[in-house]
């Protein structure tokens, strides 16, 4: 069963709230009146949500979204406390998509970073969105380096990175002239992208399959519910 979270939204913008059967529940104050982002299905006086997600930034957009196309019949909202999403680390790194050949091999991480990566650029594909494959060189510049290089480019192998190869001093000068080493690992399969863009659209996935979203909403504080309430749905 999902607990369903209730707010309350007074004139002063206060939400209170709890979870149904045996969850703990919660309850927030919001900074403002909560307004939706570019509609939703859901208005701002709605007075509950199956499952609300805290934090618009690309892991709470790209949670949200997974949930709501996994169980389209749940009402799924998301708050912010900003007045735009993703306005934080998410649109301050250096929004490198990795390849995955640094992970010990067979751990999730490697998993999740190869895969992640080859859907990545099939969603920008599909999105329409900028990015570039631009790959990258790990260099070796001394001698003691290149075993330590070509253990690394093993792992690789073994993680499933496309495209791997080792190269050495012409081959490296030929793909970037500035660079100095004596062997290198070619990784074609680098890339960087604009990962608020990213969020941004699965934001618009989400709304789009009915989810709602409430910029201008901070969440100052969480306690125990010690009611119950009366209706919950069943995720299954």
């Amino acid at each position: 069963m999902v607990p369903a979270l209730r707010y309350l939204v007074g004139a002063c913008g206060r939400a209170r709230g709890g979870f149904a059967g045996d969850f703990p529940g919660a309850s927030g104050l919001a900074s403002g009146r909560p307004r939706p982002l570019c509609g939703g299905s859901r208005s701002a006086s709605t007075s509950s949500f199956d499952i609300v997600i805290v934090g618009g930034g690309i892991v709470g957009l790209a949670s949200a979204r997974a949930l709501i196309l996994r169980h389209p019949s749940l009402s799924i909202g998301v708050l912010e406390k900003e007045k735009d999403l993703a306005v934080h680390q998410t649109g301050h790194n250096s929004g490198v998509i990795h390849s995955g050949i640094y992970y010990k091999p067979e751990s999730l991480k490697a998993k999740l970073c190869v895969q992640g990566a080859a859907l990545l650029y099939e969603y920008c594909q599909q999105k329409g969105i900028s990015y570039k494959q631009c790959g990258k060189l790990i260099v070796a510049v001394e001698q003691e380096e290149i075993p330590r290089l070509q253990a690394l480019y093993e792992r690789g192998l073994q993680n499933g990175v496309q495209g791997l190869r080792l190269i050495q001093q012409d081959d490296i000068k030929k793909k970037e002239p500035y660079c100095r080493g004596l062997m290198a690992i070619d990784c074609p399969h680098t890339g960087i992208v604009d990962y608020r863009q990213v969020a941004l659209s699965f934001a618009q996935d989400f709304q789009d399959a009915g989810g709602s979203v409430l910029t201008n909403f901070e969440v100052k504080d969480i306690e125990m519910a010690k009611e119950s309430l009366s209706r919950s749905i069943d995720a299954e």
